[in-house]
């Protein structure tokens, strides 16, 4: 038989079977608090004997925290944002804090969003690829809310920002293909509503445009999925002027490319075609594709997110964090040219 919820225990219940206070009871299931380890361990014991839980969101009525912070993470069919929901939850617990995922389906679903964040009384929000508008801003800046975008910046939106620096990772993954001899240029796009894939392409662009025997001869956009990049490389290919170098604006794309390249149209990666992504997913790094990337340094970038939502309230200017690229050279690209040395 499933027993009530007026029948459980609570915290007064375990107080008096331990001979203690309801402070002392509070005090023993809340981490870095001043309790003797004999008085906590009676309190557990008790707890125990009583099948009693603690009940956080009775405890933030009186701290004022949930110590839940809200993510939102858009399609999870790219592996970057797996990887960044794991590395955000492994910081957050460290701290005793608790994530809360969501995936709106589209940009028109981001406010609607990030209102059911508010009314879950979140400590913070943190938003990776989406984007907000300004009034959602003010509300949560209304109600102390600190923002995060992680991964990207949009200008004039009062949140705070921590990204990696797209226009330094387009013009170092440009820059490497030149020197490997890359002449003809293929470019797998991403949508133009994501600043970060915008930055990324003009980056390219314009340093390929500064090399006086260098040019795109084709963009084709991936819709950010390994089957979009694998007919965004069919397309691309499909050339009189075939490229010799494809910038592939995510590493998943960038699989899919590969994939087409070599198993469809039997090209030689990278003879024929060097190839190269950006993010340095997990599978960039496998020996069936060796794809040489420019790094999401994710670490660093959660990190810089878990001290901005840490911040006083009374600092409430936005920060705006942009980290270096690092390039990550596998075997998809070309080794130095002797002439573009």
């Amino acid at each position: 038989m499933t027993k009530r919820r007026s029948d459980r225990a609570n915290s007064l219940d375990v107080a008096r079977l331990a001979g203690v206070s309801i402070a002392a009871v509070s005090r023993a299931f809340t981490p870095g608090s001043s309790i003797s380890d004999e008085l906590a361990e009676k309190v557990r014991r008790a707890a125990r004997q009583l099948n009693y839980v603690p009940n956080s969101l009775a405890s933030s009525l009186i701290t004022r925290q949930t110590n839940i912070v809200a993510l939102m993470l858009p399609r999870m069919s790219n592996p970057i944002y797996a990887a960044m929901l794991a590395e955000v939850s492994r910081r957050l617990e460290e701290l005793n804090k608790q994530v809360l995922l969501f995936t709106p389906s589209d940009e028109s679903d981001f406010d609607r969003s990030l209102g059911r964040m508010l009314e879950y009384q979140v400590d913070a929000i943190v938003i990776a690829a989406a984007t907000i508008s300004n009034r959602m801003a003010a509300l949560c800046l209304d109600r102390n809310v600190p923002v995060v975008m992680l991964g990207r910046h949009v200008p004039g939106l009062p949140v705070h920002s921590v990204r990696p620096n797209a226009r330094d990772g387009g013009t170092r993954a440009a820059e490497l293909l030149l020197r490997g001899g890359g002449r003809r240029f293929g470019i797998v796009a991403g949508p133009s509503s994501l600043t970060t894939m915008v930055e990324r392409q003009r980056a390219v662009v314009d340093r390929l445009q500064a090399a006086p025997d260098a040019s795109v001869v084709a963009i084709v956009d991936g819709g950010l999925t390994y089957e979009g990049g694998y007919e965004a490389a069919l397309a691309i290919m499909d050339r009189a002027d075939r490229p010799d170098s494809v910038v592939c604006m995510t590493d998943i794309m960038a699989l899919g490319a590969m994939d087409a390249i070599r198993h469809r149209l039997s090209l030689r990666i990278p003879d024929d075609v060097a190839i190269i992504g950006f993010d340095d997913i997990a599978e960039a790094a496998h020996a069936s594709y060796s794809l040489t990337t420019v790094k999401t340094p994710l670490v660093e970038m959660v990190g810089h997110m878990i001290d901005l939502i840490a911040m006083p309230e009374t600092d409430a200017a936005p920060r705006i964090v942009e980290i270096d690229a690092e390039l990550v050279v596998r075997r998809s690209t070309r080794a130095a040219h002797p002439a573009a040395q």
